[in-house]
């Protein structure tokens, strides 16, 4: 059977690395203060205020044995409520545009990166309704994606529709277009695809219209984004080869390194492993040519992921190390989380499923530290797969459920689905192949209702498999065999072979030895040239039906 998501994880030790904040005097010219200037301020309890954000910015320093970013970051954090202090919201603006290292991103950015949304929250809920309403637009949106980064996507989607009613009030087309793509980001994880395409289409037509070429290449991305998951690979494709034409046209070098590395996971979902890390790699090059630090550690993920699935698991964990060190330079404990649950998820491939097991609850504890919902169900679903392997089929449901549970109060659909074809598969593992079918069922009907072609062939597959283990042949075939012309119609060919074979064991059950044996050099052709672990057993089930051909024969 199939085995659905993959995730992250973590270990305590240099988590988040070090930062080297930029100069006092820097900060303090962006702020237009002048500690000679603050005698003129009355009265003095205002002067008091001041004179603490220039003592804040200048004297504050992190102790040494101290390692969490936010007490690194604490001098313009105290800064910024002392400026609120006084009602200075224009200077405290200002403290969420300092550059810190080691991407100079924007605070307010970092702290993003670094996993602090509450924070986040805390800064933009002081300045809404304090500046003019272009800020407040801004300041919605920003609250938007911190409560989206939470998974509670339907607040988020309440901020962004305020932000964009203020966008439109008064004519701010920029922000109209972030908005409206941040609404089809939002509806993307909630498994509403065709509300996500339709947001993501207006805000390609604002960037046409504006003349914001860089916008349009994001808009274009996000598109292929939702036609990869729904497993429509092709129109992707179409998306992301515009979106990179885009980048090139005007030189945006990081553009070009997503779209390459978006266009390396579309050749991935399609099984064209090899075509997959060539892209991969030129988005790898970009990013060290660039300095994108982040933009590094995810194409090193993604190399992982093709190397994992090519079965040379030492090869991916090797790509997983490179990726986390860099997770934990610059301190995006999201990004750790995947580098670590990956590499859990190597361990698991290796039969290592107790070092798996610590990998993936690091994984799950950053998930949680971070208040990422998301993450947290797919570290579940993780341990899940684990423990299901090492045979303890109760344990497994048990995650699951949890998974289940948390896909379906941030309102997850595809993440639900994902869970209730796991039950199934370790209901199956138990005997108790009815329930099985229940949860298949439910997996099929989200998957058909959302529009995920992949999720409907993954739910056909693991039923027709349950119904194999019944011994309803026949009916185990028709849905095998539904779930192959979807596979070839989407060109996943790593799931058309996998379901070949079944259809050939299925042959082989019924006597039908030649159509068993044609199924199976059919999967095998694909199993090679794939060059994947499943051609072993493949190849052995070829043996079988062989030596079964002969003593017919006889």
């Amino acid at each position: 059977m199939v085995d659905l998501s993959k995730s992250g994880s973590k270990v305590e030790s240099d988590r988040v690395g070090r930062v080297s904040l930029p100069p006092a005097d820097y900060v303090l010219e962006l702020l237009k203060l002048d500690a000679d200037a603050l005698k003129l301020i009355e009265p003095p309890s205002k002067r008091h205020q001041y004179r603490a954000v220039i003592n804040w910015v200048t004297n504050y320093k992190c102790p040494p044995e101290v390692n969490e970013k936010l007490d690194v970051v604490k001098g313009y954090l105290e800064a910024f409520y002392h400026l609120c202090e006084v009602e200075d919201w224009e200077r405290a603006k200002e403290i969420l545009n300092i550059k810190v290292p080691p991407v100079d991103e924007n605070l307010d950015t970092q702290l993003r990166s670094w996993g602090y949304y509450e924070e986040c929250i805390q800064l933009y809920g002081r300045l809404l309704g304090k500046l003019d309403k272009g800020w407040d637009g801004i300041c919605l949106n920003c609250l938007g994606i911190a409560y989206s980064f939470l998974g509670e996507y339907h607040k988020a989607i309440e901020y962004f529709q305020q932000s964009l009613q203020i966008a439109r009030e008064i004519g701010d087309l920029s922000t109209e277009g972030k908005a409206l793509g941040n609404l089809g980001i939002t509806y993307h994880s909630l498994g509403e695809y065709d509300k996500a395409i339709e947001y993501h289409q207006q805000d390609l037509q604002i960037a046409r219209e504006i003349g914001d070429r860089s916008g349009e290449g994001i808009a274009l991305g996000s598109l292929g984004n939702v036609y990869d998951f729904l497993g429509e690979y092709h129109k992707a494709m179409e998306y992301y080869q515009q979106s990179l034409q885009i980048a090139r046209e005007i030189g945006d070098r990081s553009g070009e390194g997503r779209a390459l590395g978006n266009l390396g996971n579309v050749y991935y979902s399609l099984g064209e492993y090899h075509k997959a890390i060539e892209y991969h790699q030129q988005h790898l090059q970009i990013a060290r040519e660039i300095g994108n630090r982040s933009g590094e550690a995810a194409a090193l993920g993604s190399l992982g992921n093709v190397y994992d699935s090519l079965g040379e698991y030492h090869k991916a964990m090797e790509y997983y190390q490179q990726s986390l060190q860099i997770a934990r330079e610059i301190g995006d404990l999201s990004t750790e989380g995947k580098a670590l649950g990956s590499l859990g998820l190597a361990y698991y491939s290796l039969g290592e499923y107790h070092k798996a097991i610590e990998y993936l609850q690091q994984d799950l504890q950053i998930a949680r530290e971070i208040g990422d919902r998301s993450g947290e169900g797919g570290a579940l679903g993780n341990l899940g797969i684990t423990y299901h392997s090492l045979g303890e089929y109760d344990k497994a449901i048990e995650y699951f459920q949890q998974d289940l549970q948390i896909a379906r109060e941030i309102g997850n659909r595809s993440g639900e689905g994902i869970a209730l074809g796991n039950l199934g598969i370790s209901y199956s593992s138990l005997g108790k192949h009815n329930k099985a079918i229940e949860y298949h069922q439910q997996y099929l009907q989200i998957a058909r209702e959302i529009g995920n072609r992949s999720g409907e062939g993954i739910a056909l597959l693991n039923w027709g498999e349950t119904l194999l283990k019944l011994e309803k042949y026949a009916k185990s075939l028709q849905y095998s065999q539904a779930a192959l012309e979807i596979f070839h119609q989407i060109g996943k060919r790593h799931y058309q072979a996998m379901v070949l074979q079944n259809i050939a064991e299925t042959n082989q059950h019924l006597g039908n030895l030649d159509a068993a044996r044609q199924y199976c050099d059919e999967a095998l052709a694909i199993f090679t040239e794939l060059g994947v672990p499943e051609l072993k057993e493949c190849q052995e089930l070829r043996e079988e039906i062989q030596k079964l051909k002969v003593k017919s024969q006889k």
